[in-house]
């Protein structure tokens, strides 16, 4: 069973799609992970699993919608008092998300465990990104979030992205970064913090604008 708090980094979410040199560099390996945590209370001692299978379906379900809406009050609204603290980075994530217009397509929710922590729930999603849908390309599927509920709340969450594997990479991401950095070279250190969209307004105006040119440019 997997146990989010000693298999994933914390706080980190590695996209794995380098931007140098104007080529993508893609690690070998499948998922884009970012979690959150801890799943303890802050004297370190594990509490209860949450109320059952059912509200903890919803529960999972409810943050998945919201962070595919970008509803970022109600996603805020979802998370445990004691996940709180990641919320600034969660805020982030969701905002590089938006820029890139990464739509989440979601699926069935279903429990997969019991933690010490609460009840482990997995949620399928498809993808569309980078105006991949305009260009007839895509949904990107095998991807999940793990999210671990109790009492109705998420104390830690992870998405898995199958960015390498379901195609996207090869499709969309390494294409659409060989076209912004032959003609806006200098685009590119605002739009990107290493490998992950930039979160800031700035940032966001400019993806918008090239994802909205690349696709009329590959659409003729």
């Amino acid at each position: 069973m997997t146990d989010l708090r000693t298999e994933r980094p914390k706080t980190q979410r590695t996209r794995r799609l380098a931007w140098a040199a104007g080529v993508v560099a893609t690690a070998a390996v499948v998922a884009v992970v970012w979690a959150l945590g801890p799943g303890s209370d802050s004297s370190g001692t594990a509490q209860s699993p949450s109320a059952g299978p059912l509200t903890a379906e919803r529960a999972a379900a409810d943050y998945v919608d919201a962070y595919a809406s970008f509803d970022r009050t109600r996603l805020r609204s979802l998370l445990a008092d004691d996940a709180s603290g990641f919320w600034l980075a969660l805020r982030d994530y969701n905002r590089a998300d938006e820029a890139i217009e990464f739509r989440i397509l979601p699926g069935a929710c279903s429990v997969t465990g019991e933690e010490v922590d609460g009840t482990l729930v997995s949620c399928a999603f498809d993808v569309h990104a980078l105006g991949s849908e305009q260009l007839g390309r895509g949904p990107y599927t095998n991807n999940q979030f793990l999210v671990l509920v109790r009492d109705g709340k998420v104390v830690e969450s992870e998405m898995d992205f199958a960015y390498d594997s379901n195609g996207f990479a090869g499709q969309m991401w390494e294409p659409f970064v060989a076209w912004v950095t032959k003609h806006y070279p200098k685009d590119v250190p605002l739009m990107l913090d290493g490998g992950d969209a930039r979160p800031d307004a700035t940032s966001i105006r400019l993806w918008h604008r090239h994802i909205a040119e690349y696709v009329a440019a590959r659409s003729m």
